[in-house]
């Protein structure tokens, strides 16, 4: 029987890392279990020497990518399949290494991404280090988030946890707490995660405010992040810091 090796790229943004897949070069038959084998962080693949975490194996997720340069500006197709096999409709740091992606087979700097929450602009910096995505407009909508009740969820218990439920892209429940480092997320995340009232489930986030802003400054918010999909805590979650700013707008939503 022949084995077919599929090439992939590893790509992070601020440590949320993926493997790559150009869609238009590898036909992957089993997306889902092409992730569940390579993302795992016992088994799965393995960082070469030389890159910023050697050895490290796994991601959290995989990108399968589809350019269309007929489109101006180009247009990147966007699949997010995660470590467990599902699929994410939309991923912040994920839509950054798209843009960078792209960016290095283009040579182009300006794109629309093409995700399953939507078309997302998206712009490469001139020497290509940093990337910007536009992220959509945040909602409460019970519908939308989804959440199971006629009402937005805001400030609310839900299994432990004053939660706000927002959708950014995918589904988040926030809770502000007075120190995020304090709190075992391991613990009190899954079952937020796999409550009644989200029956797509939800990313769990805490957030605490070291800095509101109030001076000079910009405000800043410690985040920590339980994925869906990755069932577990990952460096960090682009969808998810828009979540957590997202609550103090609530009551106008």
């Amino acid at each position: 029987m022949s084995v077919h090796a599929v090439p992939f790229e590893k790509y992070h943004g601020t440590g949320n890392d993926f493997l790559v897949v150009d869609a238009d070069a590898e036909s992957v038959r089993d997306r889902a279990a092409f992730a569940r084998a390579h993302c795992d962080r016992e088994t799965g693949a393995t960082e070469p020497d030389g890159s910023e975490t050697p050895g490290r194996r796994g991601a959290d997720g995989v990108l399968f990518l589809s350019i269309e340069e007929r489109f101006n500006p180009t247009r990147v197709v966007m699949t997010l399949v995660q470590p467990d096999g599902s699929t994410a409709t939309m991923c912040g740091n994920g839509a950054r290494v798209v843009a960078r992606w792209a960016h290095d087979r283009t040579g182009e700097r300006e794109f629309m991404i093409d995700t399953q929450a939507g078309t997302r602009r998206a712009s490469v910096t001139a020497d290509g280090t940093a990337a910007t995505i536009e992220m959509g407009q945040p909602t409460f909508d019970p519908r939308r988030v989804p959440v199971a009740r006629d009402e937005p969820l805001i400030d609310e218990a839900v299994e432990g946890l004053t939660v706000t439920a927002v959708n950014t892209g995918v589904p988040h429940a926030v809770a502000f707490v007075d120190d995020t480092d304090a709190i075992d997320l391991d613990a009190v995340a899954p079952p937020v995660r796999h409550a009644d009232v989200f029956p797509e489930g939800a990313n769990v986030n805490l957030a605490t405010v070291v800095d509101d802003g109030s001076g000079d400054g910009p405000a800043t918010i410690d985040q920590r992040t339980f994925e869906r999909g990755v069932e577990g805590e990952t460096r960090s979650c682009g969808t998810g810091a828009v979540a957590r700013s997202s609550p103090r707008h609530a009551g106008s939503a």
